[in-house]
């Protein structure tokens, strides 16, 4: 992949721009959070546990149901940036590794630094490029996540449907006036009451709204509640967990924009001005002939094509750093005299 750094402006006001080169992978991406899990996933957790249930199921009515529980979760892979989707933050862009100058030029006029013997000047170049840079940018990474669950298993007891008896509960009692055979009638009545306990014993006729049945023989009257049946419907007992048991872990992929730092974005351009530094432009070496330090004769150095390369200006030349008392002699220069 290539990419493409617009500009930028410098401390020294230069500006650089991109040249093609290859990726070289952002050194510091944020660890991106897990957003997941996903509905799929999810539904394949629950699909787990219900498996993991219906093995416990033996056809008799309980109820089990695997309930899914949320476990760890781990970042395997990534952020793996996506190809194609990085946009570089301009503002963050700094030159790094080493300037290499296209163009090189001495401004200026001749300078001395400390005792040297050499004369100095000031180096400007006005294209070329840095070896590597780093900036700042934006772009889509995949990442790998582990979801881990385990499955509860919990188990509801059944109870069917049950429809019982239940038995007739009152007494009889005399069903009119009937004078002076009325208190007769009555332990009658109180007899058959008598009759219908224990209830394991009572006669079937028992609890009928007259006794034996019979409407025109009404001298004893049922007065209660009449045998009848009465159904409970089916139902569960509450869940209660009887195991908890490991799912398979479940991976998903995740995509995310972040904002990374890259330490080795590939060479820039210099497209405007740029102080190399301070470099011998007038030397005034020793020749091969000569002794140590028996004067040679000026000689330009480093693109300086000026007229200053002269003993007469070595004396006059402005300091660029330090003194004439700083050290060093001058028996090297040429015709030097005081």
């Amino acid at each position: 992949m290539t990419r493409k750094i617009a500009s930028l402006a410098a401390a020294s006001a230069m500006v650089l721009a991109s040249i093609a080169s290859t990726a070289a992978w952002a050194d510091t991406i944020p660890t991106p959070t897990a957003q997941g899990p996903s509905g799929d996933t999810l539904a394949a957790m629950q699909t787990q546990c219900d498996a993991l249930a219906a093995a416990y199921d033996t056809g008799n009515g309980d109820l089990w149901k695997g309930e899914v529980v949320p476990g760890a979760v781990t970042l395997i892979s990534g952020p793996t940036e996506v190809e194609g989707t990085r946009v570089v933050d301009e503002s963050t862009i700094q030159h790094a590794g080493t300037y290499v100058p296209a163009t090189l030029e001495i401004r200026g006029d001749p300078f001395r630094i400390g005792g040297s013997v050499n004369l100095f000047g000031d180096q400007w170049s006005t294209a070329g490029y840095w070896t590597d840079s780093t900036y700042n940018f934006t772009a889509d990474f995949t990442s790998t996540f582990r979801f881990n669950f385990s499955c509860n298993i919990t188990k509801e007891v059944y109870h069917p449907e049950v429809t019982i008896t239940v038995p007739a509960d009152g007494v009889y009692v005399v069903a009119g006036d009937f004078g002076d055979s009325e208190a007769a009638i009555r332990g009658n009545c109180a007899a058959f009451t008598a009759q219908g306990y224990p209830i394991e014993s009572r006669p079937s006729w028992w609890g009928e709204p007259f006794h034996g049945g019979n409407p025109a023989d009404p001298h004893c009257r049922f007065e209660g509640t009449p045998a009848h049946e009465e159904t409970t419907p089916a139902y569960y007992d509450p869940p209660v967990v009887v195991a908890t048991t490991p799912g398979t872990p479940i991976d998903e992929i995740q995509t995310d924009s972040l904002y990374a730092f890259e330490d080795h974005g590939g060479p820039v351009q210099v497209t405007g001005e740029y102080h190399v530094g301070q470099v011998v432009v007038c030397i005034s070496p020793s020749t091969g002939t000569t002794k140590k330090g028996v004067p040679g004769a000026w000689r330009q150095q480093n693109g300086y094509t000026g007229d200053k390369c002269t003993t007469d200006w070595f004396k006059v030349a402005p300091w660029g750093a330090g003194t004439e008392g700083s050290n060093g002699t001058y028996i090297s220069v040429p015709d030097y005299t005081l």
